[in-house]
């Protein structure tokens, strides 16, 4: 029996780089990652002992580790036992009330860039480094330490934790658009400043699963009409096969189900929720005060696939393989940047290759814990596809068009789709086996 490659994402962090106002954040990250063994691999279920330590960029200095014997990027000599549930575990690191615990101190955030390394024993094959290291953003307490005073103390009560299944994207500048000079197909995304306000976002693609819960919600419940009953190859995949209008319409029923107040509106006012029909909301019509779910806006969604990394091709960086993401290698590729191998993924292609999906969460997150930003299923955006990118801040897009905007790329496209700055657009009423989609919240909702 092998451990397959693990999955992480880190969920909620309560964590500090230091801050203008210096806040005195409590250091414990509160880690949720998954594990899987065999080939193919199976969810593991049962106790496991893990090993942690946060390290540097290319993983040879440790800042901290569970027990505070790694140095060096290597693993620490005693392990935390933590119960698996298939295939998922939950960690307070940090939290000395557990075995083999030490504190991680406020001087570790200082650092550049803090990653996450994990060993993982299913007591049969030994402790085996789970790849790759995990990006860690001190980005669970920006709402709370940005109303205090210099040298005031947060308390773990204060922080707030992310909704269940979602990520904190921050809030910041970021250079939007193609700066890779070599990528000069790349003609409609010119590399401008933009800035973006911190938001919310599902941590995988809408699942098939998840789409039928709400539709079904909507149709028998909350008065909706025409929503599309989605496709998928499995409970786990990604939800296809559904328009631009349906997961708007979708977004609003999920809001009213979870009992929020819906984002999208067929008046100008805001008095009536957009349920039925195929209409071409505006962004007059859109509530974007309302603590609903709705659609990520371009400038959203490039910002939180790029992980917090600038300038580079992909949200890991500047090459691809199929070990990073689901899509198709020609086998007369030449494109120097991707590694293959040839042809179809080889997960996706699991089940049939009409689609060729992966379950979500197949790969590894970037650096905000966000799977399948590249590749898998392409991602409705908000905006009308404006010529080029405005700048500025948390901009919509254009005014008017007869088309939306798309991102991320798909299972049978090459990596010339997958690409952070690609854009792509469709008609809103078009739908097939390519086309899903992820939510966003505003914060604090």
């Amino acid at each position: 029996m092998s451990l397959s490659l693990v999955k992480s994402v880190l969920f909620a962090a309560v964590l500090t780089a230091t801050t203008a106002l210096h806040a005195q954040v409590p250091q414990v990250i509160n880690y949720q990652g998954r594990v899987a063994v065999g080939s193919p691999a199976v969810n593991f279920d049962g106790t496991g002992s893990f090993k942690f330590a946060l390290v540097n960029t290319d993983g040879t200095t440790s800042y901290w580790s569970n027990d505070g014997t790694s140095t060096a990027g290597n693993p620490p000599t005693a392990a935390v036992t933590l119960p698996v549930t298939k295939g998922l575990y939950s960690v307070l690191l940090g939290d000395t009330a557990l075995a083999n615990m030490t504190t991680i101190t406020a001087t570790v955030f200082g650092n550049p860039d803090v990653r996450l390394r994990v060993w993982f024993n299913d007591g049969v094959n030994g402790s085996q480094l789970l790849t790759p290291d995990q990006r860690i953003a001190a980005v669970g307490y920006a709402m709370v330490a940005s109303g205090l005073a210099p040298g005031a103390t947060i308390s773990a009560s204060q922080v707030v934790s992310p909704p269940p299944g979602m990520v904190l994207i921050p809030g910041g500048e970021f250079t939007m658009g193609n700066s890779v000079a070599a990528d000069t197909d790349i003609t409609n995304a010119a590399p401008v400043s933009t800035t973006v306000s911190a938001f919310y976002m599902d941590v995988t693609e809408v699942t098939l699963s998840q789409w039928q819960s709400v539709q079904q919600w909507a149709t028998l419940v909350g008065g909706y009409a025409g929503l599309a009953a989605g496709g998928g190859k499995g409970a786990n995949h990604p939800v296809h096969s559904v328009t631009w209008y349906d997961v708007v319409k979708w977004c609003n029923a999920r809001s009213e189900q979870a009992g929020k107040t819906p984002v999208y509106y067929t008046d100008d006012a805001h008095t009536t929720v957009y349920r039925t029909g195929n209409v071409n909301v505006t962004n007059v019509q859109v509530d974007w005060t309302a603590n609903g779910y709705r659609l990520a806006t371009e400038a959203e969604w490039e910002k939180a696939a790029r992980g917090g990394l600038s300038g580079q091709r992909f949200p890991w960086g500047n090459t691809i393989s199929q070990n990073l993401a689901n899509y198709y290698s020609p086998p007369f590729d030449s494109l120097a940047y991707d590694q293959g191998p040839d042809r179809y993924n080889a997960i996706g292609s699991v089940g049939g290759t009409v689609p060729a999906t992966s379950p979500v969460g197949s790969f590894a997150a970037n650096g905000y814990g966000l799977y399948d930003m590249a590749g898998n299923v392409f991602e409705w955006c908000w905006d009308y596809p404006a010529e080029a990118h405005a700048g500025g801040t948390d901009p919509r897009g254009a005014t008017s068009d007869t088309r939306r905007a798309l991102r991320g790329g798909k299972w049978s496209h090459t990596p010339l789709y997958l690409r952070c700055a690609g854009r792509f657009n469709a008609d809103p009423d078009y739908s097939d086996i390519f086309f899903g989609f992820r939510a966003v919240l505003a914060l604090g909702q």
